[in-house]
């Protein structure tokens, strides 16, 4: 394509409006049509340029480097780099998958503690179609190690979630709920009567 076609086509087009986000994106559909001369994909179409790099260091900062951190703090520095809301004193264990499509729908409480390779799914096919729905771990409450939470999962304050288990809904606040789904196996109000 000469350059000549190339301005002409610059000036005769519309500049970026209000609809563009951002002139990175009006930018990037410009390159992908007329200089490749190919159909921009959706997420071209959708996002500029600058959001599709930092999306790419983002799942780079949260699949590659934060699950194999030794140390909690750094761990913890990272994904909150990445955007999880993360309160104070968090233990999030080694080789945890948290989605990072929405890194804000994830988000963790004080006093939180997250064992070995959890994995947390925040987005994904519900009853009423796609959608990407939150997942919150309240005050004090404990995930054991490789169970899944699916989004909407809601672990209550002070509730244990054991090992293996998947969460697909709402835990009552210090309940314990294991299985597959999670099941409740004991309650607050059964450990009250008990003791």
């Amino acid at each position: 394509m000469q350059m000549r076609h190339v301005f002409r086509w610059w000036f005769a087009s519309k500049l970026p409006s209000q609809e563009d986000d951002e002139v990175g994106g009006w930018f990037l559909r410009f390159f992908i049509e007329k200089i490749l001369r190919r159909r921009a994909r959706y997420y071209a179409q959708k996002h500029s340029l600058p959001f599709l790099i930092w999306k790419f260091i983002r799942k780079f900062l949260n699949v590659v480097v934060a699950p194999c951190i030794p140390f909690n703090c750094l761990r913890i520095a990272v994904y909150r780099i990445v955007g999880y809301p993360i309160g104070k004193n968090v233990f999030i264990g080694m080789r945890c998958y948290l989605d990072d499509t929405h890194p804000e729908l994830i988000s963790f409480e004080d006093n939180v503690v997250l064992s070995y390779s959890i994995v947390f799914a925040a987005h994904g096919p519900t009853r009423d179609g796609f959608a990407n729905t939150p997942i919150v771990i309240r005050k004090g409450g404990y995930v054991g190690c490789a169970a899944v939470l699916l989004g909407g999962a809601v672990v209550g304050e002070g509730a244990v979630v054991a090992a293996g288990a998947v969460v697909t809904k709402e835990v009552p606040a210090g309940a314990t709920v294991a299985g597959v789904p999670a099941r409740v196996i004991a309650s607050a109000s059964l450990k009250e009567k008990e003791s």
